[in-house]
């Protein structure tokens, strides 16, 4: 099913997917555009090249509480987070970050042990992916089979044409959203041909490509490798990187406590922090960034590879564009993979 709308009608459109679930999508703020909660139609963009942060926090929060108390005179009284999720619906997602929810899906859902938070909010989301119409120089997603206009993961896939937006649905849950939403006009067979060519004229735009062969045996080559202190130089210990990365994970649990009110939560962390790795005990094993970038470089490219089979890396650049000493972590894994 293809359907379109005029560009100048995007909060209609924001508007009926809003009565259909709680909608995300890209909002326009003094920093760039990043994804957000909508609640006025009128804030949806879809004028950027990608935003600041990942969509990830759709399905897995900067800050998530598990359980929320009281403390009390006889006790704690405790109420947990139920996981009966609303439908949800995430407008604008470019295809590299799409694919980046697969690769958590690896971690969170793909194991013995499944994560409920992230698995549910899953279900109850239906992704409307977005092509994109030119590339960034940071960007490196070419390498990963990921096309510019690539609709795998998405359920309902859409390109910007001439004054207007049209979508396809590609799963039975995106032919049933699209069928179900007035605003949208039906295509004549000349404009399913356009749609073709839009989406053929973005799947030629490539990326720069990182050559991946061989790159998770050479990094435990070199892992001792003086190479580390050198590529890390210039880093400051941020961990924007990580803030930024559709695939970072990492997370702490801590229990935060106010006037007898509390919750346990669930709270992004970074191994890029120094305290990261610090142990009750004092010891710390990663004292030095050199040992925090190496980690951070060789769980993407070489132990998430052993351990799911993908590299937990999609090349969508964010890392690049907002590293503050413009650390490259395509090049940083070329320059491993180059020692003798």
């Amino acid at each position: 099913m293809l359907k379109k709308i005029g560009l100048e009608k995007l909060d209609a459109l924001a508007s009926a997917l809003m009565e259909r679930g709680e909608l995300f999508a890209p909002v326009a703020g003094d920093a760039g555009v990043d994804f957000q909660r909508i609640d006025n139609p009128g804030d949806v963009t879809l004028d950027f090249y990608n935003t600041l942060r990942s969509p990830k926090e759709v399905f897995f929060p900067q800050a998530d509480d598990m359980v929320r108390y009281r403390l009390t005179h006889d006790g704690v009284e405790t109420e947990e987070i139920p996981l009966d999720f609303e439908p949800r619906i995430i407008l604008g997602v470019r295809p590299c970050d799409v694919r980046s929810f697969e690769v958590m899906d690896r971690l969170f859902a793909g194991g013995d042990i499944v994560d409920p938070y992230w698995e549910e909010r899953r279900k109850s989301t239906t992704i409307i992916g977005y092509a994109f119409d030119r590339v960034d120089p940071a960007d490196f997603y070419t390498t990963f089979g990921i096309g510019a206009a690539d609709p795998t993961g998405s359920d309902i896939f859409m390109i910007k044409g001439e004054g207007d937006l049209f979508l396809k649905g590609i799963t039975e849950r995106g032919e049933e959203l699209l069928g179900s939403i007035s605003v949208l006009e039906d295509v004549s067979p000349e404009n399913e041909g356009y749609f073709e060519e839009k989406i053929a004229e973005s799947a030629r735009l490539e990326t720069r490509i990182l050559a991946t062969e061989g790159v998770p045996e050479k990094l435990e080559a070199v892992f001792e490798d003086p190479y580390w202190i050198e590529a890390a130089a210039p880093c400051l210990n941020c961990g924007v990187c990580t803030y930024v990365c559709p695939t970072c994970h990492c997370f702490d649990i801590q229990d935060e406590t106010l006037f007898g009110k509390g919750a346990r939560r669930r709270i992004w962390d970074s191994c890029m922090f120094t305290d990261f790795t610090l142990h009750t005990s004092g010891h710390n094993p990663r004292t030095k960034k050199s040992q925090r970038l190496r980690q951070r470089i060789c769980h993407k490219f070489s132990y998430y590879v052993t351990n799911f089979d993908v590299v937990s890396c999609v090349g969508c650049g964010r890392c690049i564009r907002s590293c503050p000493v413009h650390i490259d972590i395509m090049a940083v894994v070329e320059g491993a993979a180059a020692l003798p």
